[in-house]
């Protein structure tokens, strides 16, 4: 298979001065002070042609740093990067733009920044211009435009010009809903004709969507390396662990109900159509202390699936310390990781005094369903009559 990027023993270091003035002072006196931090540290991979690539990882770990240096903006500071065919990127907003030029000026400004003709440029103006949906803006300076707005033209002048390889920094995490899901719709259609993309997103669920392969970074190196699901899930737990940790550490002893312990009876890999247990122990302060408890199921991502509790299916409010068993049998989602989320009100459902999660459960599907979870369906087919 035909690699478009290769990448070999990778490193971008800065050097760090204490002071602001060292840095003058280092082109005229030698043994000036400095620290060295690598951004990225020794890293190596490969992206194959077509190949839809992801980056995922904390703030950071290194990830813009190694997207300019694919891009061309920064030079390694050791290693090799080799990279066939033309690339286009969307690292910041507003590069390569001119702030006193309006959107239409600058679809040519940037056209010609990136190496194209006139008329090239001219032939997608209007795709360019229909796609971003800026209006009348179109024709205002860029310096009256919102984040979102610049996000919108960038994405559309982009994606317009179709390179080789393509490059999106967090594209997708500016801007409305509407848009959102158009530029996905777009990166989607340039997957399927065969460009190559790299994608960083702090989103999991269009990493998951999206990405054929991801690499993980952490402090500059590559955590894990592999296909999308199980690097995704892998991080995910990563994040899960690190979350339950600080929650713990932040569990105030004075709260007048705590969230003692939840557990997941069953385990947590589970098949569609299986029981989900919970096991949730609560400690009160007060006897007498009455109190609302939710539970939520949701993906991974956050997003919400289910949301039950005692004031919704009338158990009526509790009180003093209580072990708590919620059964969900016959659960219809489908694949991927969930977690329960569990939370404390008082009577009236409006003051929050403890919350806390489940670590992550497994889901595998059975059959060929996609989405988030199993509908009963039925279908009837027949033979449409001919209108004569």
């Amino acid at each position: 298979m035909e690699v478009s990027i290769s990448v070999n023993n990778l490193t971008k270091a800065y050097r760090v001065y204490n002071k602001p003035s060292d840095r003058l002072k280092c082109f005229f006196f030698r043994n000036i002070p400095f620290d060295v931090i690598n951004a990225i540290d020794d890293v190596s991979f490969f992206v194959n042609r077509g190949e839809t690539f992801g980056i995922i990882g904390e703030n950071g770990a290194g990830k813009s740093t190694l997207l300019k240096v694919l891009s061309g903006v920064l030079t390694p500071t050791s290693g090799q990067v080799e990279v066939n065919g033309n690339v286009l990127s969307i690292l910041e907003l507003g590069v390569g733009f001119h702030p006193e030029f309006t959107g239409r000026e600058n679809i040519f400004f940037y056209g010609d920044v990136l190496g194209f003709g006139r008329s090239f440029i001219k032939s997608k103006i209007d795709e360019i211009i229909n796609f971003s949906e800026l209006g009348l803006f179109i024709d205002k300076p860029i310096k009256t435009y919102s984040s979102g707005m610049l996000m919108r033209l960038a994405f559309s002048i982009v994606s317009s010009f179709e390179p080789d390889i393509l490059i999106l920094d967090e594209v997708l995490a500016v801007g409305d809903i509407h848009f959102q899901r158009k530029s996905l719709n777009k990166v989607l259609g340039i997957k399927k004709r065969g460009k190559t993309i790299l994608f960083c997103s702090h989103d999991t669920y269009h990493i998951r969507m999206i990405c054929d392969r991801v690499i993980w970074l952490k402090d500059g190196k590559i955590e894990m390396f592999e296909e999308a699901e199980r690097v995704v899930s892998a991080y995910e737990s990563y994040q899960f662990k690190k979350d339950e940790k600080q929650e713990t550490l932040q569990t105030p002893s004075t709260l007048p109900v705590i969230i003692e312990d939840i557990q997941l009876l069953n385990g947590d890999n589970l098949m569609t159509g299986d029981t989900l247990c919970l096991l949730i122990k609560i400690n009160t302060i007060k006897e007498a202390m009455p109190y609302n408890l939710t539970v939520s199921i949701k993906l991974a991502d956050g997003r919400g699936v289910y949301v039950t509790g005692t004031h919704l299916n009338n158990v009526g409010v509790l009180r003093g310390q209580k072990i708590i068993t919620i059964k969900f049998p016959a659960i219809r989602l489908l694949s991927g990781n969930y977690y329960a989320h569990v939370r404390v009100f008082d009577e009236t459902g409006l003051i929050l005094y403890h919350e806390r999660s489940t670590p992550y459960f497994n889901v595998q599907k059975q059959g060929a369903d996609m989405g988030i979870c199993y509908l009963e369906n039925e279908w009837r087919i027949g033979d449409k009559e001919r209108e004569t």
